[in-house]
């Protein structure tokens, strides 16, 4: 019905607005069904008695309940909070709600955005038919009075409405997330300089500033908390690895003050005076079973080490090329660990089997020294008996 009323409006020679009625001049009247309705309804305020073409006086506060706005300023005056559920028509825009029309797509996304300010206010009421917001963040508050007009719809760039709608869905959303709390403190701090009733406008007319404002704090927010906790999660990382492998060496400190003990103890019980009695053998085996046994533990150990080492590199497998740097820094000192105790080990072992080897060498040279002594003395022997034979022999 109200295209058809519009068509009856619009087929019109002329029409002109005179204190709350809308004048309709020599309209051709052909669908008496309609003006039927419009005189149902009681928007007809003139009586129709005569032959078309006729002059119609229509109440406009009755257009308006149906549908029919003359202009902007009369839709946003009875909509300014609420869409309308059923359809109009903007007279002033030639233009139906169904239509793609910037100045409807930018109201509807007012409206949008003021229902979803109103999800993160503490606190909305209307007095003298403006609606209000209490937003609260931590210390901070703010009150903000939804006053804007056909204006302020007007200078909305068709870039802010792209900002208005992400701005929108941050605010509507039902968790409350670390980025949809900074948008509320951006929101507060963005509108607090500005007088009360100027708040919503100074928004609107400076959508894109707010946004990029607000986007810019939480990307600096996610940077540094970003930051932040990869920090901490790499030095507790490092520092528990960094216990791990010093941890090889101190599990095996009891184990490998007894190597020096036993070779002391070796060394102190050997008779030099016969190198190869039954007990120096018996003390070379043991000392030899004894580094046999020594040198598993090692192994042992070099092993827990490599497995400390392939999970290190799988752990550090888990983090991107830009964050490289950062693992570089926290694991230097962890890798440098590694590097000792690899060493550290190495030396062990080869004392371990230095030590009886060592002992065996150097009985060796004490047996062969003696040996020498003794053939040399049986040789100065043998000269002295060979000498004092050819003496008798001259006598």
């Amino acid at each position: 019905m109200l295209q058809r009323i519009v068509n009856i409006i619009n087929s019109s020679s002329s029409y002109d607005i005179d204190n709350g009625t809308l004048c309709c001049h020599n309209v051709s009247v052909t669908d008496s069904e309609c003006i039927a309705y419009i005189d149902e309804k009681n928007i007809l305020e003139n009586t129709l008695n005569q032959q078309p073409p006729v002059n119609l006086e229509l109440t406009l506060a009755r257009l308006n309940s149906i549908g029919y706005y003359e202009d902007t300023t009369a839709f946003i005056l009875k909509n300014r909070y609420i869409i309308p559920n059923n359809d109009y028509y903007i007279e002033e825009l030639k233009c139906y709600n169904i239509d793609n029309n910037d100045f409807i797509n930018k109201y509807t996304g007012i409206i949008s955005l003021i229902n979803s300010i109103k999800n993160v206010a503490r606190h909305t009421y209307t007095e003298i038919n403006i609606s209000n917001a209490l937003i609260f963040c931590e210390d901070k508050i703010l009150l903000l009075p939804f006053i804007y007009d056909e204006i302020s719809i007007q200078h909305i760039t068709t870039d802010s409405i792209i900002k208005l709608g992400d701005i929108t869905n941050i605010f509507l959303e039902q968790v409350n997330s670390d980025k949809k709390n900074l948008f509320i403190n951006e929101l507060i701090e963005f509108l607090i300089p500005q007088s009360e009733n100027n708040r919503f406008n100074f928004l609107l007319l400076h959508m894109s500033d707010f946004e990029e404002r607000a986007n810019s704090a939480y990307q600096y927010y996610i940077r540094n908390f970003s930051y932040n906790k990869l920090k901490t999660e790499l030095d507790n990382a490092a520092l528990d690895y960094s216990k791990k492998i010093q941890s090889i060496i101190n599990e095996a400190q009891t184990k490998l003050i007894a190597i020096p003990t036993a070779f002391v103890l070796a060394v102190a019980s050997m008779d030099f005076d016969n190198i190869f009695s039954n007990k120096n053998i018996g003390i070379i085996c043991s000392l030899f079973i004894f580094s046999w046994l020594i040198d598993l533990f090692i192994r042992n150990q070099k092993s827990a080490l490599r497995f400390i080492s392939h999970n290190i590199l799988e752990y550090k497998g888990t983090f991107n090329s830009q964050q490289n740097k950062d693992l570089a820094k926290a694991f230097s000192v962890v890798d440098d660990e590694e590097k000792k105790q690899k060493k550290r080990l190495n030396i062990v072992h080869w004392i371990t089997w230095g030590l009886p080897i060592s002992l065996v060498f150097t009985l060796l040279l004490i047996y062969l020294n003696l040996w020498q002594i003794i053939v040399l003395l049986k040789l100065k022997l043998f000269q002295f008996i060979l000498l004092a034979i050819k003496l008798l022999m001259l006598h």
